[in-house]
């Protein structure tokens, strides 16, 4: 992900010229999902170039696939939407989920998305979750909050720390095709050191991947109806930038996939 005083800084920050990009995360160490058998997996990578996916871009990883760097998808999850792609192309009628891009969290989940911060996470990034969670829950007009519980049995989504000398800050699952909020996000130790606008920025953006966001600069997914065609500042772009709130894009977006 790019800083904008043209350093790079991920999944959705400023080291001279150095190119970060904001990963959706690795995942849970415990999901243990079969790799794909080499036809699978073109059959795989031919949905997400439909979905509007680099195929360069698309990098298999065991038990989850990694596009543009940030976003994650689990493994079982993306042969769940190719086969329904596949049998969408053969009976001729689209689905909605095409159309939109991501799958979105339901009704069931949607109005508190719970995260559990893991008990080795740093004080810095404590409070940029804590301002992550309170930015999603300033946006009015949508059913969309967010809260932080105590305990990892009742969360949708865990926040842990990880690290890897790396190109990520930061990344985060997609909802799956359950319907529920990305299991986790993960934080790259290794830039514990950024700004603290920086770094709410960075998990505002992951919060907005495990709702169902993609990023609004890449062409991927269907445009949200009512959203500009460009949106540089959008929280949801692919550059990190020092936190200076939503852009009317980005709230028109959650009032839309969330309406009240």
């Amino acid at each position: 992900m790019k800083h904008s005083n043209g350093c790079y800084i991920s999944s959705f920050i400023c080291i001279a010229s150095l190119t970060l990009l904001f990963a959706c995360s690795k995942g849970d160490k415990d999901l243990k999902d079969p790799a794909p058998i080499p036809n699978a997996q073109e059959s795989m990578t031919n949905y997400l170039v439909h979905q509007g996916f680099d195929r360069q871009h698309i990098v298999f990883d065991k038990d989850r696939v990694v596009i543009d760097g940030d976003i994650i998808i689990g493994m079982n999850d993306l042969k769940q939407r190719t086969a329904d792609w596949e049998a969408e192309q053969r009976s001729g009628v689209p689905a909605t989920e095409q159309k939109r891009g991501p799958y979105l969290i339901s009704n069931a989940y949607n109005n508190n998305v719970k995260f559990y911060i893991d008990p080795g996470v740093p004080p810095v990034w404590v409070t940029a979750i804590q301002g992550a969670v309170a930015n999603w829950n300033s946006v009015n007009g949508t059913r969309l909050r967010l809260s932080i519980v105590n305990n990892l049995a009742s969360a949708n989504t865990r926040v842990f720390m990880g690290y890897e000398n790396s190109n990520w800050i930061a990344r985060a699952y997609l909802p799956a095709s359950d319907n529920k909020p990305g299991v986790t996000v993960e934080i790259n130790s290794k830039y514990n050191t950024l700004s603290a606008t920086q770094q709410l920025f960075a998990i505002t953006h992951e919060f907005g991947h495990t709702v169902g966001f993609y990023h609004t600069d890449q062409a991927t997914g269907t445009q949200i109806p009512g959203t500009p065609l460009t949106d540089p500042n959008s929280v949801m772009n692919s550059t990190v930038l020092p936190w200076n709130g939503f852009t009317a894009g980005d709230i028109k977006a959650t009032q839309v996939l969330y309406p009240l």
